[in-house]
C-alpha cells in the first residue's frame, strides 16, 4: 500500500477518534525497528494504535495483519515513547483500527504488551 493511501486511512482514523472525544498526541511515531500510527489519550489512558486499511475482506480482516512480530515492534516503539515522555506508570493500552472501504472498526485492547527482543 502506498504511503498516500496509508495517510488517508490514518486521517480517517484520527477523525474517528477525535469525534469520540479522544485527544491525539502523536502520529507516525518512529523508532529504529518500530512505529506507532497514532498515539492518543482516552480519558486517563495513553493508547498506542495501529491502523490497518483494506479495500475488502477478500484477504481477511485487516487486524489479522497485526501479527506477533508487528505487535512486538509496536511495543518497542511504545516503550521508547513512554521512556522519553516519563509516563511509564500511566495507564496504557494497544488498539487496532481497521478500515474497510471507509468503514471504521475500533478494536480496544487488541493485544497486550509484549517485551521487545
Amino acid at each position: 500500500m502506498s504511503r498516500a493511501i496509508g495517510n488517508k486511512g490514518e486521517d480517517l482514523a484520527t477523525k474517528f477518534l477525535e469525534d469520540k472525544g479522544c485527544k491525539i498526541i502523536a502520529r507516525n511515531y518512529y523508532v529504529r525497528g518500530g512505529e506507532i500510527d497514532i498515539i492518543f489519550a482516552d480519558d486517563d489512558t495513553t493508547v498506542f494504535c495501529e491502523v490497518k486499511q483494506r479495500a475488502s475482506k477478500r484477504f481477511g480482516e485487516p487486524s489479522e495483519a497485526v501479527d506477533i512480530n508487528k505487535q512486538r515492534r509496536i511495543c518497542k516503539a511504545a516503550l521508547d515513547y513512554s521512556s522519553k515522555n516519563k509516563n511509564l506508570d500511566e495507564n496504557y493500552r494497544f488498539d487496532i483500527i481497521e478500515i474497510i472501504d471507509k468503514c471504521v472498526n475500533h478494536i480496544e485492547n487488541a493485544f497486550e504488551f509484549i517485551e521487545p527482543k
